[in-house]
């Protein structure tokens, strides 16, 4: 058999290139989706932790003061100061709000990661048994979303009761 060897012609070698870029970009946009959503949920669980944090806090006297030998305890909380930054505090003064010199910590979210509060729910207090109040101290039932530049989103609600929970959409 007289066959002689031939290589592929440039029209296959073409058609080969552009098969892989379309699997490739599919595969980066795979990716980069994980990455977006997996920054949505470390930031959905660190703001969750924060106001963990200020209604245990809150609940278990951390911050006592001693008024006429009464112990009471202040409220902790967590404000929405930006929508990629929050601030968990302690409230000092009693008056449901955040005040100079009353933060403890700030958190910024994850880059490509936005937090929208619902109307009036920037500023979170717990009391001592652990009821989420607003800024003008009344009930605090409330909800958070957070949102990724992909367009998912993570809500957060709090219950009048305190208890936290979220929901993926």
């Amino acid at each position: 058999m007289d066959r002689k060897v031939r290589g592929f012609n440039l029209t296959e070698l073409l058609i080969t290139i552009v098969i892989l870029l379309i699997l490739s970009s599919f595969a980066f946009l795979w990716l980069r989706n994980l990455v977006l959503n997996q920054r949505l949920k470390a930031s959905t669980d660190s703001l969750i932790s924060a106001y963990e944090t200020a209604r245990l806090y809150a609940m278990t006297g951390r911050g006592q003061i001693g008024v006429g030998g009464d112990w009471q305890s202040r409220p902790w909380g967590v404000i929405i100061t930006s929508n990629t930054a929050y601030t968990l505090f302690e409230d000092t003064n009693y008056n449901c709000q955040f005040d100079a010199g009353e933060g403890i910590k700030n958190f910024t979210v994850n880059p490509g990661v936005t937090i929208q509060p619902a109307s009036g729910c920037d500023t979170i207090i717990f009391d001592k048994k652990g009821y989420p109040r607003n800024a003008q101290c009344g009930l605090g039932m409330c909800s958070v979303v957070l949102q990724n530049s992909a367009g998912s989103k993570r809500t957060i609600y709090i219950d009048r009761f305190g208890r936290i929970r979220y929901e993926t959409q």
